[in-house]
């Protein structure tokens, strides 16, 4: 297992989606849902290698929803969603199209209920806003509610992309506990890793020529 601090995994898992051709302000974004559900103590490693499976390769613009909130040319990014429904300012109910990896929709949920309500994206249950009060997302064999208090899961999450329903209204979630650490396995920490290492330029003889790296002769 691989143990890194909350801060070095949003930092690899933001470089991972920019070598996956994500726009900087969208890395930023999937870095704050995968570092909420991991200090919520969900698999956010699992989630995002997942989705960069399905994105990898694809138009941003293909993972964007349109009007109808349905893919226009395949599955829905759920990073996309989360922001479009942040944009607009929630949602009182809302039928969404074929969606991978849904739950990291919820953090951006989480975000739509506290800055509506005027306070702050954290789990202390922010006076003025009712922790009952919140979203349920729900897809097939499957359901999320979301509060200010946090996240929480019962049923499966899906493995295939799969189509959502999101309703405002009555909930419950606990108080969250939040995890120190962020455990990954080696498999996730390689793979994250593999898309990470394409935002590195490469190395070019005349960059060693003028001083990066070791040079064409390595003495240590």
């Amino acid at each position: 297992m691989i143990d890194l601090s909350h801060g070095e995994f949003r930092a690899l898992v933001a470089k991972a989606f920019r070598g996956a051709g994500y726009t900087w302000g969208l890395t930023e974004e999937v870095a704050y849902a995968a570092g909420y559900l991991a200090e919520a103590g969900f698999a956010a490693a699992e989630s995002v290698v997942q989705l960069l499976k399905v994105v990898d390769g694809r138009a941003l613009s293909v993972g964007m929803p349109n009007d109808d909130w349905l893919g226009p040319a395949g599955t829905l990014c759920p990073i996309c969603v989360g922001t479009s429904l942040v944009d607009r300012g929630g949602c009182e109910e809302l039928t969404i199209g074929a969606t991978a990896q849904p739950l990291l929709i919820a953090p951006f949920l989480i975000t739509s209920i506290t800055t509506f309500a005027g306070g702050i994206a954290d789990r202390s249950g922010e006076p003025g806003i009712d922790p009952t009060v919140g979203y349920a997302m729900t897809w097939d064999g499957g359901r999320c509610e979301v509060a200010s208090t946090g996240i929480a899961v019962t049923g499966d999450l899906p493995a295939v992309p799969v189509g959502l329903t999101i309703r405002r209204g009555l909930v419950k979630v606990d108080q969250q506990t939040v995890s120190r650490r962020v455990l990954l396995t080696d498999e996730h920490f390689s793979q994250l890793q593999h898309f990470a290492h394409r935002v590195y330029a490469p190395a070019t003889e005349a960059s060693r020529a003028a001083g990066a790296g070791a040079g064409a002769t390595d003495n240590d």
